[in-house]
């Protein structure tokens, strides 16, 4: 399995752990992630991969990719025999202007690329990614829709999220009750 990671640039690497990049042959079909204080997004270039989150019986399956926001549960992760990806794991509350609607909507609720941000635009970037040189090339174009999607979040959104993820977790616990 080949796996290369970065740090982008900034302003993104305030928001953004690492970009990512995935293909192979996985070494587990499914893997269980663990609660976490982080959010995930996947652009998946391969067969669909699927997730069981929560207290849900089912899987279902994301062709395109996926948003996980900070999960208060285990969810679980199923890759298929030959995975192809590019992603990022976002820093707590990073996510938050990539995203339509507030992130704790969509907590504990992985949902498609697609429904957050439409058809069209994931289909682009898809079919960008797919015919990219390489996996550092890949990385760069994510990087680069990221920083584009960045620069379109409205003025008070970021103050927004800074005010929360500059607080410690007990402070923010305090200031939600």
């Amino acid at each position: 399995m080949e796996y290369v990671s970065r740090v982008p640039r900034p302003p993104l690497d305030g928001l953004i752990d690492d970009l990512y990049y995935l293909e192979g042959e996985p070494p587990y079909a499914r893997l269980t992630l663990p609660p976490s204080p982080s959010a995930l997004l996947i652009v998946n270039l391969e067969a669909p991969f699927r997730i069981r989150a929560g207290t849900d019986i089912e899987t279902a399956e994301y062709a395109d990719g996926c948003v996980v926001t900070m999960p208060t549960r285990a969810y679980e992760f199923g890759y298929p025999p030959g995975t192809r990806s590019v992603g990022g794991h976002f820093k707590p509350w990073g996510l938050a202007p990539f995203l339509p609607t507030p992130a704790t909507e969509l907590c504990d609720r992985p949902v498609t690329i697609e429904q957050v941000w439409g058809r069209p635009a994931i289909a682009e970037l898809r079919d960008r990614l797919a015919t990219a040189a390489g996996p550092h090339e890949m990385l760069t174009l994510l990087e680069e829709e990221l920083m584009r999607r960045l620069c379109e979040t409205p003025a008070w959104h970021w103050s927004a999220i800074r005010a929360t993820s500059s607080r410690r977790p007990a402070e923010r616990w305090r200031s939600a009750t």
